[in-house]
């Protein structure tokens, strides 16, 4: 998440990560205590959406909390949470061991960790006032773009948000003296006593998910995403100076730009100098109270950042030889601009209209309608957040949207906007989004969250009652379900084994076929009009663009993948137009996603290369739920639990601001 820097509730964090460690520290006992919680629940700040209204809430204090113990850190968490707080202890415990090995030696005393699963984002967040604590949502987040490739999510936000303690926590001489005086509470003078909080937002988030990669085997350094957005920079002439890195402002990437920037420039700066680097950094700013002009061995970070900068612009002058490998430039055809988010193009069953759905920072997110060739649009509906749509017969819609379904939860439900423009409210606190309408428009299949997994769920758009198709699991995690124009098949974007695959179900939720098998993000799926073409994104060739199989319509089998477009920037959540002559997308540019297009022409399309080498690293195994359920036995809720402290949830940047 991006970290909303506050004097008084200094909080640092990120949207979620995973991974592997050094051999040795996953099979390492850990000792546990569990008991009732007898402390306050930590202060939350939740990321509530990109551009949705900022709102406040609380930490539910009717859940029923309880406490578990490990030789560092006490986890807080609801009741029924308990197999993910075991395992967020083992994650924890192992973080700790490679971060002192890896970094610097760890904080002393014990570190808060709350286990939260209250609202439907992917999130978390560290803070070192008035003790240091993390706060976890419990998301995994296998539709998100920059987060999606991991190994094990916990693990990656675990990481990410204790390395944020560990270096924050670090002072020298100066500032131990101020805490005696002061302790760690918020006043004016606290980065005299927390002199890591005194540096660019890049160094602080940087520092953070430069870890969360560098420890693990999944990570944003190890994704695409990150160096689309700095690829793209390069190419369209507007790569951050080392000065506006690190700021918040509402020029797209936004509060994101810290975390993929501080992220890559680290990679740089520590393979030059060595990954001990990092902790001599973090001693230099201690000992200056900030970030000095020279630092590590002796040189400049604006030399640095430059020199960096230059061999950013010198591999995208080879950009064009390279992807010639994989057949022509696409030069798609940009219908849109200056939408900063604009998603999930689809044109209606009519022909009649583009409908996408917009985040321009300047107004709140809307589903919008616009002619099929570009033009002017306008607004259908305002959502709370990005959402997901589809189309229903009779000119209806059919979207998810996350609300409030009491004073402290903030769940995703399904709505309906009719042709009329009234929106219905389907669902109440149902946890279902990212709904696929089937052919009769009556149900349509979403995505239900459940503690740390998900599910499929069939949704009756009449009465909101519920149907399972998939049961969640353990460590398998759906997305972008698409059903198909006939009903029978359903296609998914499935996280399993560490592979973030599409796959095609039959309408009961069986496994048909698996359109492809590999580390490479494939999501998104989308059917032609006519059920023979299956769509989606993927960033096999190290760059997100859009793959097509065709499909046996008896049986579902998938033929190989052709390669649809080959952009210089990158190209997600594809459809194509109901008359199988245009392939839609989301572009990326400097500016953000624009919608543009180019004929869909899967036929005369390139063989999709095989995944890049980067993807050839081996697949690791997460400690799975309950694993520890002999040494950490789950309680059930008792009426006379202690309530939790309130806290206020301030908003900040959504998944789709963030990195």
């Amino acid at each position: 998440m991006q970290a909303r820097r506050r004097m008084r509730l200094p909080t640092h964090g990120s949207e979620t990560a995973s991974g592997e460690y050094p051999d040795g520290l996953r099979n390492r006992p850990v000792a546990f205590r569990l008991a009732r919680s007898r402390s306050l629940l930590l202060a939350a700040t939740a990321s509530l959406g990109a551009a949705a209204a900022p709102a406040a809430a609380q930490v539910p204090p009717d859940e029923a909390w309880r406490t578990l113990e490990t030789e560092h850190f006490r986890i807080t968490f609801p009741a029924h949470l308990g197999d993910l707080a075991a395992r967020t202890g083992v994650v924890a415990e192992r973080a700790h061991e490679a971060l002192s090995a890896g970094f610097r030696a760890g904080p002393g005393g014990t570190i808060d960790i709350v286990l939260t699963d209250h609202v439907d984002v992917s999130n978390g967040y560290a803070r070192y006032s008035p003790s240091n604590r993390v706060v976890l949502y419990a998301r995994p987040p296998p539709d998100h773009l920059a987060l999606g490739y991991f190994d094990d999510w916990l693990e990656q936000l675990v990481v990410h948000e204790l390395a944020h303690v560990f270096h924050l926590d670090y002072t020298g001489w100066f500032g131990r003296f101020f805490r005696v005086l002061f302790g760690r509470m918020p006043w004016p003078g606290s980065v005299l006593a927390f002199p890591g909080s005194n540096v660019p937002g890049w160094v602080i988030e940087g520092l953070a998910t430069w870890y969360e990669s560098a420890l693990t085997s999944g990570g944003r350094v190890h994704g695409t995403y990150h160096e689309m957005v700095l690829r793209t920079a390069a190419l369209e002439g507007r790569f951050e100076s080392l000065g506006t890195a690190g700021g918040y402002s509402p020029q797209w990437p936004a509060g994101g730009r810290r975390y993929v920037y501080g992220s890559l420039f680290f990679e740089h700066l520590l393979d030059k100098h060595g990954h001990e680097a990092m902790a001599r950094l973090v001693e230099e700013v201690a000992r200056n109270g900030g970030l000095p002009r020279r630092v590590l061995d002796d040189v400049s970070l604006t030399s640095e950042w430059n020199a960096w900068r230059n061999e950013m612009r010198a591999r995208v002058e080879r950009l064009d030889d390279e992807l010639a490998a994989f057949g022509p430039v696409t030069e798609p055809e940009a219908l849109t601009n200056g939408a900063r988010q604009a998603l999930h193009p689809a044109v209606s069953p009519d022909g009649g209209r583009l409908v996408y759905v917009r985040s321009d920072g300047r107004s709140d997110p809307r589903l919008v309608a616009m002619p099929a060739a570009g033009g002017d649009g306008s607004t259908l509906a305002r959502t709370n957040h990005l959402t997901r749509f589809d189309f229903l017969p009779g000119g209806g819609i059919v979207f998810s949207q996350r609300e409030f379904t009491d004073r402290y939860r903030h769940y995703s439900d399904i709505h309906v906007l009719d042709s009329g423009g009234t929106v219905r409210r389907v669902t109440e606190g149902a946890r279902v989004a990212a709904p696929s309408a089937g052919p009769g428009g009556s149900r349509a299949v979403a995505v239900m969250e459940l503690g740390g997994t998900n599910g499929l769920v069939r949704v009756n758009l009449g009465n909101g009652t519920l149907e399972e198709i998939v049961a969640p699991a353990a460590d398998t995690y759906w997305a972008w379900p698409a059903v198909s124009p006939d009903g029978r098949w359903i296609a998914a974007s499935r996280w399993a084994e560490g592979r973030h695959d599409v796959v095609v179900l039959d309408a009961d939720g069986r496994l048909v076929h698996a359109v492809t098998r590999d580390r490479a993000l494939d999501m998104a799926p989308a059917w032609s009009a006519d059920g023979r073409h299956l769509v989606w994104s993927s960033d096999r060739t190290g760059i997100p663009n859009v793959l097509a199989v065709e499909v046996d319509p008896r049986t579902g089998a998938a033929g190989p993948p052709r390669l649809l477009t080959n952009v210089r920037t990158g190209a997600a959540f594809p459809s194509v137009d109901p008359a199988g002559e245009w392939l839609y997308f989301s572009g990326y540019h400097v500016d953000g996603w624009e919608i543009e297009r180019v004929p869909f022409a899967p036929g005369r399309a390139p063989p999709a290369p095989e995944p890049a080498a980067r993807f050839d690293d081996g697949i690791a195994h997460a400690v799975p739920v309950g694993a520890l359920a002999g040494d950490a036995p789950a309680t059930s809720a008792h009426d006379d639990a202690p309530a939790a402290t309130a806290a206020d949830v301030a908003a900040n940047p959504g998944p789709d601001d963030a990195a």
